[in-house]
């Protein structure tokens, strides 16, 4: 049986048509989509009219869950990536609020292209683990700029057994502080813990005598498994919680 195609179509526009939602709020429209970001929540944008043109905002919502949710959008490379999708939607930024102008002829196109904005951005930001893992490096190495803490990056020591194991920073000693060996870990856990625990114990051993290990952890989503914290300290690993790393500005600047 040949596939009526034309039919399909029409079959997802009705299906689009029956899952939105119209409502005046103060004289401005609210359109509730069928599109569901990543919350399952299905995506909002607003129209206001400003003479002969039309206003399409997300009210500023997606790019203030992703700060709420531990990703603020506030270095240069997270900056050029927004960008980048933005422009390939011709959306605009401003003051966090995605938006686009456009006359009534426009609307759908114009409507269209910012919800794909607003799911490209939510999905670019906290769906690729490995880029949100990137941003937390990012975040620490400017923390320790900031802080005028001298520090190399992405070191790597071979140990006692011949494995090469690698660091984010070594900080190098001073007067007043033995040498500091940092590893950065966004999202804790048991596996992540043994595969520190395992690299220092075979690196101290070829390192000065006093040398220190510090695990960087990424608490702002939630505290970090006691068992984790439990065993750093058992195997003599300084962990650091990212809320309370001003607490330890003192040990890593000296």
């Amino acid at each position: 049986m040949a596939t009526d195609c034309n039919g399909l179509v029409d079959a997802y526009l009705a299906w689009v048509r029956d899952k939105i939602t119209v409502a005046d709020v103060d004289g401005i429209c609210e359109i509730t989509t069928p599109f569901l970001d990543r919350h399952n929540d299905r995506l909002q944008i607003y129209v206001v009219r400003q003479g002969d043109q039309l206003r399409l905002t997300d009210d500023g919502y997606i790019i203030g869950d992703l700060e709420s949710s531990g990703c603020p959008l506030d270095t240069q490379r997270r900056r050029e990536l927004l960008n980048t999708v933005l422009n390939g939607f011709g959306v605009r930024e401003e003051n966090g609020e995605l938006f686009v102008e456009s006359d009534e002829r426009d609307f759908p196109k114009r409507k269209h292209a910012l919800v794909q904005a607003m799911l490209a951005v939510n999905d670019m930001f906290m769906t690729a683990r490995q880029r949100v893992t990137q941003f937390f490096f990012e975040d620490v190495e400017r923390f320790l700029a900031e802080r005028e803490v001298r520090y190399s990056p992405n070191v790597e020591f071979t140990g006692r057994s011949g494995f090469l194991h690698k660091y984010d920073f070594v900080i190098p000693s001073s007067k007043t502080q033995p040498e500091r060996i940092l590893r950065v870990m966004n999202k804790p856990d048991r596996a992540k813990a043994e595969s520190m625990i395992f690299s220092w114990d075979d690196t101290k051993g070829v390192r000065p005598p006093n040398s220190k290990a510090y695990a960087i952890l990424n608490d702002s989503e939630g505290e970090p498994n006691t068992d984790v914290l439990s065993a750093f300290s058992q195997y003599g690993i300084e962990y650091v919680s990212w809320t309370r790393r001003e607490d330890y500005v003192e040990q890593l600047a000296s």
